[in-house]
């Protein structure tokens, strides 16, 4: 009886190691599973604007056409995305609070994205007269940003402006009452092949990120159908 119970106390033992490599293997990988959702699901805006001159085809509002200057001192513009699903932000290199959350969860997205060409990021600086083609160039190379994928770009301030406010609905301006500061939304805008608005989402929101890939995906699988 006592070499019975012994006997299985080993049995036990040895299998203890193999229960946890199976564990391991099964359920030890983090994982970010994406919500299979319809496209249908996605809404295509197309709000109200005022003193804008209207982008609209079929009608839908469309970004408008833009070109500005890249980290690398290229013109890049809306050319470059046709065909592309993207995202997009207004920040500025020195702005010291949200545009750091905001750049860290694009990196999440540009790591989600990593093998998808189909898929590409656009920050413009509100800040042009000092966010220079090689200031972007450092900001980029700081924050990891594959600007094969993650292009950073500046311009003509007043260009930059209205294209904010006219082409993607949000806010960015120079702030009044403070020197060197700027007013800029906190939104990801998410944009399909055709130029259309499908999304906006804090870009200090972790949850509402992840909801940003996972309707990128959807646009994914639409554009496959």
């Amino acid at each position: 009886m006592k070499k019975n119970i012994q006997a299985g106390v080993l049995l036990i033992l040895l299998a203890i190691p193999v229960f946890i490599f199976a564990f391991l293997y099964l359920f030890g990988e983090n994982k970010y599973e994406v919500k299979v959702l319809s496209p249908k699901e996605l809404t295509v805006y197309n709000p109200k604007v005022v003193n804008c001159e209207e982008n609209i085809v079929d009608g839908v509002h469309r970004i408008p056409e833009f070109t500005f200057t890249s980290q690398d001192s290229a013109a890049y513009g809306l050319e470059n995305l046709k065909g592309k699903i993207f995202v997009t932000d207004f920040f500025f290199t020195k702005c010291p609070s949200i545009c750091i959350e905001m750049t860290s969860e694009l990196l999440r997205v540009q790591e989600f994205y990593k093998k998808e060409p189909n898929v590409q990021l656009v920050s413009f600086s509100v800040d042009p007269t000092y966010d220079s083609p090689s200031v972007l160039a450092e900001y980029a190379e700081k924050y990891n940003a594959n600007t094969h994928k993650w292009n950073f770009l500046t311009g003509e301030a007043k260009d930059i402006y209205e294209l904010a406010r006219c082409g993607f609905f949000i806010v960015a301006k120079p702030n009044e009452e403070i020197k060197n500061d700027f007013i800029h939304s906190d939104k990801l805008v998410l944009v399909d092949t055709k130029g259309r608005i499908r999304g906006y989402y804090s870009g200090t929101d972790r949850e509402d990120v992840d909801r940003l890939i996972t309707e990128i995906q959807v646009l994914l699988q639409e554009n496959d159908s």
